[in-house]
């Protein structure tokens, strides 16, 4: 394997060279940057609020390149700037640099995005979805089997409720990723969920 890497490198390197361009540059032809995901808001462990899903994100699909996602993505941050402002709420960022605010329930923070993403000009479920890191983990009451989601609504969820939840949240809102959506070793709530809508999500 080694080897064959090696062969493969320095092929690459001389194909370059040929070219009178930079390795990454000659190579650059076949490869784009990934569509990143923003942070918006934070939740859980990394901020000090009642939202109990660690990190809500924007993903520019729209975009035409990585230049102009990233472009799109400050226009939604500016945009939630100026509402969580309005809304007379502390603009803080959290640990991982998505604001803080502190928003009565992680429905109320999935909708203030979507209305950002609408001032900003955008079309939510067209231009730009939603990404969801819940970190489940944090929350899941393994003596209990539940999902508290206590610094929020004060729920107590089975994870079929927790699975049914995503489903839920998958056809009200654009969501097209959800990072650690259950407890890490809920195997059976995984294969759920996958089964439910990991076709689109």
């Amino acid at each position: 394997a080694n080897a064959t890497l090696a062969v493969s490198l320095a092929v690459s390197k001389s194909a370059a060279l040929l070219n009178k361009k930079s390795l990454y540059k000659n190579l650059g032809k076949s490869f784009s940057l990934p569509n990143p995901l923003m942070n918006v808001i934070n939740g859980g462990a990394h901020a000090d609020n009642d939202l109990k899903i660690q990190e809500f994100m924007i993903r520019p699909d729209s975009a035409n390149n990585f230049m102009d996602a990233v472009h799109k993505c400050f226009l939604v941050i500016q945009n939630l700037k100026i509402l969580l402002k309005s809304k007379k709420m502390l603009t803080n960022v959290g640990d991982e640099g998505g604001f803080a605010p502190n928003l009565g329930s992680n429905e109320e923070a999935i909708q203030v995005v979507l209305k950002a993403i609408k001032l900003a000009g955008y079309t939510p479920g067209v231009d730009m979805y939603i990404a969801i890191d819940a970190a489940a983990s944090e929350f899941y009451n393994s003596e209990e089997n539940v999902y508290h989601l206590h610094q929020s609504t004060g729920e107590k969820l089975t994870p079929a409720e927790m699975v049914e939840f995503w489903v839920d949240w998958a056809a009200k809102y654009p969501i097209l990723s959800i990072e650690d959506g259950l407890d890490e070793d809920d195997w059976v709530g995984w294969k759920s969920l996958t089964d439910k809508i990991g076709d689109k999500v």
